[in-house]
């Protein structure tokens, strides 16, 4: 199981690269498509949109198909879609590429979360996270190497592309492992002693499992948060704060760093701390980030994003991680996958809602947004586990 424990991080540090390309290049390509910075909420919203649909139907692929292959195939998926980004030269085009990019997004990230969750413990979560961290640090770099050495946004992404093919054939060679896994993976994800193992609960029969919907409340929340750092970071910076394209990228950078080192070291502590006291250490140093990013001196900007990053790296591990033991391990893979609709529900709805109200207001109201979402998060996570005192231990589910 350790080869397949590696290929799925390396996976992962592919998806981080994919992941935050549109966030760093963004402020140089909205000019040349003849659009305002507001449209990248047009292009987020549909990459999140056919996440959403990938992530409810992951269950069932990988019913059929095995994790392996659904890892694969959506790679691939997202890989060709972020060389086609490269050649394109109408913004329609990028928004019908958003399709198959967001798709194949969706599918690597449910089924390698679904993976871990059920076959390794916390600390192989938070090093997943981790490594999509790795990527998604990396693809700044790299966006910056591109525009100040190779010409432009374009070849930062088909070195992406070039990588994720690579790690492609990697997947693709690899797939007699993971059949010789299949059969143990669709014993942990059988909904009931007595049902077919090729039946996946409902989403009804989901959400009547107790706690589910404030759960999903909470991925929303969350994803938004996260995705709206990420997608708007550099922009604050540049058109509200009078940074430079090239500076707002790497401080951007900082904060994938910061996500990235966090859950590394949060991986350690996995061990020694509940899921629920890692989420508090988490949202106490982002409630310090915002303070720090709302100081009137620049000096105080890239710190705010490595705090930023600090703070968001153990939350979203720790959320997937009580996954099984909130819900039980026969409703882990499907529930797994309703919560990740909830995640990329909020990466679809409220960066573009922040677009909207830059566009209206300015976009210094960039951490106002964000604080907002954060507050939001924490009250979420203090009635969940009010509601669920015992959230660290396993929860009989109720079926509807």
């Amino acid at each position: 199981m350790i080869g397949l424990l590696i290929l799925t991080y390396l996976t992962f540090i592919s998806l981080g690269l994919g992941s935050s390309l549109l966030g760093s290049a963004w402020p140089v390509m909205y000019g040349q498509f003849g659009v305002d910075a507001a449209a990248a909420g047009t292009v987020s919203m549909l990459i999140s949109g056919s996440t959403i649909v990938a992530t409810y139907l992951c269950a069932r692929l990988l019913r059929r198909f095995g994790t392996g292959f659904v890892l694969a195939a959506g790679l691939c998926l997202m890989a060709a879609a972020i060389f086609a980004f490269s050649l394109s030269g109408h913004f329609l085009l990028l928004c019908l590429l958003a399709i198959p990019l967001g798709f194949g997004a969706g599918s690597v990230d449910t089924s390698g979360n679904g993976f871990l969750a059920v076959h390794y413990n916390a600390k192989h979560i938070s090093w997943l996270h981790c490594f999509w961290g790795v990527g998604a640090t990396a693809g700044p770099a790299v966006m910056v190497l591109s525009l100040t050495q190779l010409g432009g946004w374009r070849m930062g992404y088909r070195i992406v592309a070039v990588v994720q093919l690579a790690v492609v054939g990697i997947l693709f060679a690899s797939l007699a492992r993971w059949k010789r896994v299949r059969s143990a993976e669709e014993a942990q994800l059988e909904p009931s002693a007595d049902s077919s193992p090729e039946e996946v609960p409902s989403t009804s029969a989901l959400l009547r499992l107790r706690g589910a919907p404030m759960a999903i409340l909470l991925f929303f929340v969350t994803g938004g948060m996260e995705t709206t750092l990420a997608l708007w970071g550099s922009t604050y910076l540049v058109l509200a704060r009078g940074v430079s394209q090239e500076t707002a990228t790497s401080w951007l950078a900082l904060y994938f760093f910061g996500l990235t080192a966090g859950r590394f070291l949060f991986g350690f502590l996995a061990a020694r701390l509940h899921n629920k006291g890692m989420i508090r250490i988490g949202q106490s140093i982002i409630a310090v980030g915002l303070l720090v990013l709302v100081l009137p001196f620049d000096q105080a900007l890239a710190p705010s994003f490595i705090l930023l990053g600090l703070g968001v790296a153990p939350i979203f591990p720790n959320y997937v991680h009580s996954t099984p033991k909130l819900f039980g391990k026969q409703h882990a893979q499907a529930m797994i996958g309703i919560q990740m609709v909830g995640t990329h529900s909020g990466n679809m709805f409220l960066p573009p809602l922040f677009g909207l109200i830059g566009r209206q207001f300015g976009y210094q109201l960039f951490p106002i947004f964000v604080g907002v979402l954060f507050l939001f998060t924490v009250w979420s996570v203090t009635a969940l586990f009010r509601y669920l005192p015992k959230g660290d231990t396993v929860q009989t589910a109720t079926k509807g």
